[in-house]
This record gives C-alpha cells, sequence and structure tokens, in this order.
C-alpha cells in the first residue's frame, strides 16, 4: 500500500502476487506499489444524527507537518499513527489513527476520546475506489461485522471489524461498490477511549483455517505464556495471551526479571547478572485442521531486560537449542515508561508447540552479546526510522538515521565499549558519525541532493552472536543502486562492525564527489581528533596533525584516489582534545580496515582499496575524514554504466586509554598503555585480525566473518581459521535443520566440543532462512593461531 500520512490515506491498494525473497524486494522497483489500484479512505464521527468528517490531521504538537510518527518497525511489524485528529463541528471530541501492518494483514484504526457526553456514538470509516472495483461477490461471514469480497476469477479481500466490548459492529457494502465500517457505542463514558479497529486480509494471506486465526482469536488459535525461574523452573503459572485488535495479534506481557528473583537494579559487578536471562515458556496452540501462521507480540518494560539500550530475544527448544525463527526488536527509551515491542510471526502444525522466549541482554553464554534494534524516537522529538546496535547493555554502541531524519549521517551517535567516561557499565563519550555514499555530480551541486533514497531495510537477524541488517537504496537521480549489509559479533573486547558494500552503477555518472564509505561524516564530524593517519599490515604510510583549516572539501587532487597496496589497508583517526563534559570524547579513537575491495570499472578490475581525505568542518570544528573511493583521475570522472563495487569495511572504535579500559580482553591488556594512544592500536587490529581461512569440507563464501556453506555430509563443516581477535563471528550456512549440531575444535589428534556456556545450550545463534528453506547456525571462536574446526551431527 501507499500511505498520504497528511490526511491518513490509504492511496494505493492491493496484493503482491510475485513471490519475492526479501533480498529481491530490497531493490525492486516501486512501481510494484505505485501501479496498484487507487484507494481512498474518509474518516468520520456521527451523533445525534450529525455525521461530522475527519478534517486535520496533525503532530503531537498540533501542527500539519508531518503528522506520523513510527512506532515499530522491522521484519514483521509496521506501524505508525497520526496521533491527532480532528473534526468539523465536533470540538469536543479528539481522535486519532494508526495503520499496523504484518506480513499477512493489516489493521487501520480510528481512535476517539469521549467528551463528557453519554450519548451513542459511531465511529465510521469508509475505504472506497478503484481497489474494490469488480469485486461484486459478497461472503457475510460473521453476522456484519465480517465479510469477504472478491470476484468471479479476481481475488479479493476479507475484512473484519474485531468484536469490541461495549459496541455494535456493522460493515455496509454501499451501492458504489465502497464499504463503509462502524463501531457504535450506545453507552459510552465520559474520557472513554474508543475504538474502529478494520482488519484487513488480502486473499492471498492463507486458507479458510488462516482466516479463522483472525476472525476467532482464541477458539482457532490460542497462545499461553508463563515466566521461568533462571534454572527453568516455574516463577509463575500459565496465561493466556491477550489479543490486540489493533494489531491482529496475540500479546505476551513479558513480566520483570524481578518476578523472576533477579536483583532489582543492574548490579553489573556481580557476574552472575550479565547472564539472568528473562525466560518464559510458550504453548502455540493450533485448533485448526492445517498449518496456520500466528502473530505475536511479546511486550515488556525496562525491567523486561535489566537496561533497555539491550536487549537480544530467541525462541528455543525444550532441549534450549536455538530454532532460528526472527524476531523483530522495537523499543523506546524516550517515552515514560520506557518500552520493548518485540515480534514474530510462527508456522505451526495442528496441535500445539512447546517454545521458550529467551530474553538476553547483557552476555550470552561468556561474552557480550550484540543487537540491532528499531528505536522509536516517539518523546524524543523526531519520529521516523532510527536503529540503535549494541554489545552489552550499558549504552548504544551504533545508531543508524537511514532516511536522514536529522539531515546529518547515516552512520550517528558511535560510542566506546567497555570504557569509563563517567561510571563503569554505563554510557560513554560520542565520537560518530560516518556514512554510505556520498555523491556529487558537480562542484557547486549540494551533494546532499543525491544520498540514498527509496531506501528499504532488511532486519535479517537481529543478534545476539551476530546482527545482519541490510540497507538498500538508489541515489535520488536513480544512477547508483546500494546494498548496505551491517554487522556487529558477540565479543569480549571492542565495537568491531563489518559493513559489506556493494553498489552497482546503472548509468554513467559523472562525479564531482563520490565517496562508497565515509568516516567522519561530513555533517557529523566534530569530535576533536587532532590526528588522521593510515597505512597496512607493514606500518604507518601518513601520520600528519589535523590543522584548524575552517575549510570543507578535498585540499587537492592528490587526497583523491590514493592507493594503499599490501595487506589489510587501515586508516584511523585518533588523539582527541575533547575532555569536558559529563562523557568525555577522548576515550576512543576510530578507524576502519579494508578487509575487500573488488572494482569492476568498465573493462577494468581493481583489487587494490583507494581512498580519499577530505576536509571537513562540522560544528565549527575543523577535521579530516577518509573515504573509501575509486582510482582518480582529474581528466576523467565517469564511472561508466555496469560497473560494481564490492568491499568490505571493518569498522572499530579501539579505547584511547588503557586505564580507562576495564573489559576482560586477552589481547587488549597485553598490549602496553602507550599503543592505545596512537598508530599501535591500528596496527594491531588490522594485522590480529587478518583472517585466513582453508576449507576441507564445505565451501567458503566469505573471510571477514567468516561465513560457509555446509556440505550435506556427516560433517558438514571442515575448516582452519588462522588469525582473530575478541570472538570471531563465525556463519554456517545451508544446513537441513537447526538442532541437534556440535561444533568442534582439534586438539593436537582429539577434538573437542566448543563450549562457551554459563546457562545450557546459551552460545550460539540459529537463523531460518525462509526463502532456501535451509538454515544458519552462528557462533563465535575465540581464535589464536591457527586452529582446525568442524561442525557435525550428534
Amino acid at each position: 500500500m501507499a500511505i498520504d500520512v497528511s490526511e491518513a490515506r490509504i492511496v494505493r491498494l492491493g496484493m503482491v502476487e510475485e513471490e519475492l525473497s526479501a533480498h529481491e524486494a530490497l531493490t525492486h522497483s516501486k512501481n510494484i506499489i505505485e501501479n496498484m489500484p487507487n484507494a481512498s479512505v474518509s474518516y468520520a464521527l456521527i451523533r445525534n444524527g450529525n455525521e461530522h468528517q475527519a478534517t486535520s490531521f496533525l503532530n503531537e504538537e498540533g501542527g500539519p507537518d508531518n503528522p506520523s510518527r513510527m512506532i515499530d518497525m522491522g521484519r514483521f511489524t509496521q506501524r505508525i499513527d497520526i496521533p491527532k485528529v480532528l473534526y468539523s463541528g465536533s470540538s469536543g471530541i479528539n481522535g486519532s489513527i494508526q495503520l499496523s501492518a504484518m506480513p499477512r494483514h493489516f489493521v487501520l484504526s480510528q481512535r476517539a476520546t469521549n467528551n463528557s457526553s453519554t450519548e451513542p456514538l459511531t465511529l465510521a470509516l469508509t475505504l472506497s475506489a478503484e481497489a474494490l472495483s469488480g469485486l461484486d461477490q459478497i461472503t457475510w461471514l460473521d453476522g456484519e461485522r465480517a465479510l469477504k469480497i472478491e470476484g468471479e476469477n479476481t481475488p479479493g479481500w476479507t475484512f473484519i471489524i474485531p468484536e469490541t466490548p461495549g459496541a455494535t459492529a456493522q460493515i455496509i457494502v454501499q451501492d458504489n461498490g465502497s464499504l463503509r465500517f462502524t463501531n457504535t457505542y450506545t453507552a459510552p463514558q465520559a474520557g472513554e477511549h474508543l475504538k474502529l479497529p478494520v482488519l484487513a486480509i488480502p486473499a492471498n494471506a492463507g486458507g479458510e483455517d488462516q482466516l479463522q486465526v483472525w476472525l476467532n482469536p482464541g477458539s482457532a488459535a490460542q497462545v499461553e505464556y508463563k515466566q521461568l525461574k533462571l534454572d527453568g523452573t516455574e516463577s509463575t503459572g500459565l496465561e493466556n495471551a491477550s489479543w490486540d485488535p489493533e494489531r491482529g495479534a496475540f500479546v505476551v506481557g513479558l513480566k520483570n526479571l524481578s518476578q523472576a528473583g533477579a536483583p532489582g537494579s543492574q548490579s553489573w559487578g556481580d557476574p552472575n547478572v550479565h547472564n539472568w536471562y528473562n525466560r518464559h515458556q510458550l504453548l502455540i496452540h493450533n485448533n485448526t485442521g492445517s498449518r496456520v501462521s500466528i502473530p505475536i507480540a511479546f511486550e515488556g518494560g525496562n525491567n523486561a531486560a535489566f537496561y533497555i539500550v539491550g536487549g537480544s530475544p530467541l525462541f528455543r527448544d525444550t532441549n534450549g537449542e536455538p530454532i532460528g525463527a526472527p524476531i523483530q526488536i522495537s523499543k523506546n527509551w524516550h517515552e515514560d515508561p520506557f518500552w520493548y515491542h518485540l515480534y514474530s510471526q510462527l508456522e505451526v502444525e495442528p496441535g500445539t508447540k512447546e517454545l521458550e522466549h529467551t530474553f538476553a541482554h547483557s552476555k550470552w553464554g561468556e561474552a557480550f552479546a550484540a543487537a540491532h534494534a528499531q528505536l522509536s524516537l516517539i518523546g524524543w522529538g523526531k519520529n521516523q526510522q532510527w536503529d540503535e546496535s549494541s554489545l552489552g547493555a550499558f549504552g548504544e554502541t551504533i545508531t543508524y538515521d537511514p532516511d536522514y531524519t536529522l539531515g546529518r549521517a547515516m552512520v550517528d551517535d558511535v560510542r566506546p565499549f567497555l570504557v569509563q567516561s563517567k561510571n563503569l557499565w554505563s554510557w560513554t563519550g560520542n565520537v560518530g558519525g560516518a556514512d554510505f555514499l556520498v555523491y556529487g555530480a558537480s562542484p557547486g551541486e549540494n551533494f546532499a541532493g543525491h544520498q540514498l533514497g527509496r531506501l528499504r531495510t532488511h532486519y535479517q537477524y537481529t543478534g545476539p552472536n551476530l546482527t545482519k541488517v541490510l540497507y538498500a537504496g538508489i541515489s535520488r537521480d536513480q544512477k547508483i543502486e546500494a546494498r548496505i549489509t551491517t554487522q556487529l559479533g558477540r565479543t569480549d573486547d571492542l565495537v568491531r562492525a563489518y559493513y559489506h558494500l556493494e553498489y552497482t552503477f546503472l548509468e554513467d555518472v559523472t562525479y564531482h564527489r563520490l565517496a562508497l564509505f565515509q568516516m567522519a561524516a561530513d555533517r557529523y564530524g566534530d569530535n576533536g581528533f587532532t590526528r588522521y593517519a593510515f597505512g597496512n599490515e607493514s606500518g604507518v604510510i601518513f601520520d600528519q596533525d589535523v590543522l584548524n583549516h575552517g575549510a570543507t572539501g578535498y585540499a587537492s587532487g592528490t587526497d583523491r584516489g590514493i592507493a594503499i597496496p599490501g595487506e589489510s589497508p587501515w586508516v584511523m583517526l585518533y588523539n582527541s582534545q575533547l575532555t569536558g563534559g559529563d562523557l568525555p570524547e577522548h576515550l576512543a579513537n576510530i578507524g576502519f580496515v579494508i578487509r575487500d575491495y573488488h572494482l569492476q570499472i568498465g573493462d577494468e578490475s581493481v583489487t587494490t582499496p583507494h581512498i580519499n581525505i577530505v576536509r571537513t568542518n562540522n560544528q565549527q570544528k575543523s577535521q579530516m575524514a577518509f573515504e573509501v573511493g575509486l582510482p582518480y583521475d582529474s581528466s576523467n570522472t565517469v564511472v561508466p554504466a555496469g560497473s560494481v563495487l564490492k568491499a568490505t569495511v571493518e569498522y572499530l572504535v579501539p579505547p584511547a586509554q588503557k586505564s580507562a579500559y576495564y573489559g576482560p580482553s586477552d589481547h587488549l591488556a597485553a598490549l602496553p598503555a602507550s599503543s592505545f594512544e596512537d598508530t599501535q592500536m591500528m596496527l594491531h587490529l588490522a594485522s590480529g585480525n587478518d583472517l585466513e581461512v582453508e576449507t576441507m569440507t564445505g565451501s567458503l563464501v566469505r573471510t571477514h566473518p567468516p561465513e560457509f556453506e555446509a556440505s550435506q555430509e556427516d560433517i558438514a563443516l571442515h575448516f582452519s581459521l588462522t588469525g582473530g581477535l575478541g570472538y570471531t563471528p563465525l556463519t554456517i550456512r545451508g544446513l537441513a535443520r537447526p538442532d541437534g549440531w556440535r561444533l568442534e575444535r582439534k586438539n593436537g589428534e582429539t577434538w573437542e566440543t566448543v563450549d562457551q556456556s554459563v546457562h545450557g545450550n546459551d552460545y550460539w545463534q540459529a537463523y531460518e532462512a525462509s526463502d532456501s528453506g535451509r538454515f544458519h547456525l552462528i557462533f563465535n571462536l575465540k581464535n589464536q593461531g591457527t586452529q582446525e574446526y568442524r561442525l557435525l551431527r550428534n
């Protein structure tokens, strides 16, 4: 669908009948939406025979600018609302609109807060236009509250008004083919919140049994749950999940950790607290005769995990093994009270399926958990997409502003890990930001006009061993298509994110400015670093002071297209002088290593990484920034159509003072204090994490971080790994099932199980790849030197 939020109107509505994988949908033409039939929606209130039309759709401040607020966004649920709706001639009633969409259905809800009057009040919503044309066969399903509308040879829709206490629902098929939905409250109470949810299900969402899940929730399907103590024994008795008619999902209320015996506060000095998972047993009952999809929303407050900046949920079977079903993480710490909204949609065979919902926060097994979540900004002042990734649960790690809501950069706040800025186990100073695709065609052009548009996000997996979130879009002149994969791994040392960049030039591109990754960003580079350097595994090639230049752009052509030959090329900004404030920013440096670089430009293949050095002057602070770029020739600034750049950037935020670092990392502890303060740190990180992989069984897909395709033999994977710092993420794809596997490391002539557990099977992650029907397993290897590993069935 396409929505005009200025009037809360659905303007395009149709079915996606072409089967697309998530990866295909990321870059699919938006014509799939624009070519859908027109639609129209209007809203009204009816009292004493008078109909009052909704005429004003306003933001929280009561203005018309950008009235929509993004509540939840991710793999399973997109939910927005228009917080203030006014009706003509009815000043005593305020309303709002909410749209909640899941993969198989959506719910459009009209809400109104009743004034002091107790007279009957009807909420009315009318849907009309081409989207319903030709659908003249009507089947009533449950009185006048639900109907199926279709054509003789045309798939249609099912519309349901969920049963609401105190209200009478009615759907009216009008002479012009439009549908009018009403909920009439005969005796509303003063101050009562009234609602009219309309649940819409396309014909291709499933069969008759699937329809019953929405039409008769509680009888066709049920979800029961109870909290477990850390040891798996019962904490509470079984409860029935409620049905939320405004989302079309069962709601599981996650209990607070303190209800399972955990401390009432974040006592991170106690090692046991880091692994105090919030565990809930789930019993999902499918009372129909066929496999159906059960939408579930898990809701919790701040204490559902110990601190809301972290939190990585996963489903496990009765043996405690991850099953691989994805879970969306949406959360908000700007509203009071803080909240988690965790979503999934499980396909369940007839009968009862027993699972565990395990919510990790600080650690998963012996190392700190990684997570990537959508962070709602409601209550802060900006209301569109914002993502937050975290290590542990002590502060945000890397944040993303994909749509440039703040107009600064795509990578915004970045904070070091396990560094004491003010207190132990707390937030640290911000050393962001960074950016992808910085592009301008001419010297006088505002390059910001060519940032990525049509941007889509695929939250493939959200932790706790490894995150994988893809951002894909196209430059605003439609010439460069981008696919950016972000990964953050469970570890014990420092912030280490991998960015896999893929840019395809759809047309000839003439450029004045072209950067494919930038650190720091033009509009987010006020960090106070006084030195900038680059080199490779063999040593430092360049190291200079940052001058007070007060300028922007490239100083000269010699700062463009700089080749860095050799192994593990790296760049670094260091020696920050921002020592003031509650969270001083001088306790971390930033840098990146180019782990892979392949440019096919016309007929030429380039594998030597190239960088640019550009001046920034953000917030009146002179800074130097590094860019991943192309070979540069001032006489030929055209990238021909069909060119492709693929690169992997390892983005690093090392601590700048050994005395401030309190983490358990062995390799950081072994470094002298002086290495934390200069380029010796980047030399160490670049060379120490230069991985070499040799496969004996299975095939290598990627080296940084290692990713394999499993064989179908008894030993699914056998490989050797050389190098590694912290915990190296390991992804094994193509497995027929997620359970019953054992990862082993060779010790002399014997094989030993890799076991990083603290409470049972709590050190790996699974993922069900729905497009292939296969599974991924993700581990983290604390590898030193050269070690041999294998994966086999128990």
